[in-house]
């Protein structure tokens, strides 16, 4: 579904036109302001074991719920209530390739939103496929065999991108693999939109 990379086109948001609302819509982030690997005390890498990730959460939501704390006064129940609210939203942002990227380039001082690290050079071609997805996700026609074969093929190109992007953060060449790791979340990002609209699409 998804080519191999072509010409490039250098991409400062906000842009104008159509690609600019597609890429503010479907590329925009926020900031996360906490470490969450420092939260769920789990080493700071892009390459993350989702099973060992699951149980350290559950294991910390059971230490920290705040019905363990029914019978200490207001403030106890209180800081773990706060403490359970930032171990779910740390889990959250890092069981998902797309938001642990993010956040891992905002932790390392790159962030995706922000202009001044830089402009994000995406593949003009790519763009052009996830325009050409977005409509055909969209039609009315197009055939629930088709949508699943659409989900395969940008199931297999999330992966392929989530692998660069384990080579990138670890890359010696701080800059280079910054700078790649980058480009690489903003192609993720365009990816997991069409993982769900294709998901809004087949399960309604």
């Amino acid at each position: 579904f998804f080519a191999r990379a072509g010409p490039t086109m250098r991409v400062s948001l906000p842009r104008r036109g159509f690609l600019a609302r597609l890429s503010r819509r479907w590329c925009s982030g926020t900031a996360v302001p906490r470490d969450c690997y420092a939260e769920l005390d789990v080493p700071r890498a892009f390459a993350v074991d989702a099973a060992a990730l699951r149980t350290t959460y559950r294991r910390l939501m059971a230490e920290h719920h705040p019905d363990r704390h029914t019978l200490g006064g207001e403030q106890e129940q209180q800081e773990a209530a706060n403490r359970s609210a930032r171990i779910t939203h740390a889990y959250s942002t890092l069981v998902r390739p797309h938001r642990r990227a993010e956040h891992l380039l905002e932790l390392l001082g790159a962030p995706l939103s922000d202009e001044a690290a830089g402009e994000v050079v995406l593949d003009d071609g790519f763009l052009a496929q996830v325009m050409e997805a977005r409509f055909e996700i969209e039609d009315p026609d197009t055939s629930v065999a088709r949508l699943g074969a659409m989900r395969e093929s940008n199931s297999s190109a999330i992966d392929e991108v989530c692998d660069q992007l384990g080579a990138a953060f670890d890359s010696r060449d701080a800059g280079a693999g910054l700078n790649e790791a980058r480009l690489l979340t903003a192609r993720l990002k365009y990816l997991q939109r069409i993982e769900e609209a294709v998901s809004e699409r087949t399960d309604t």
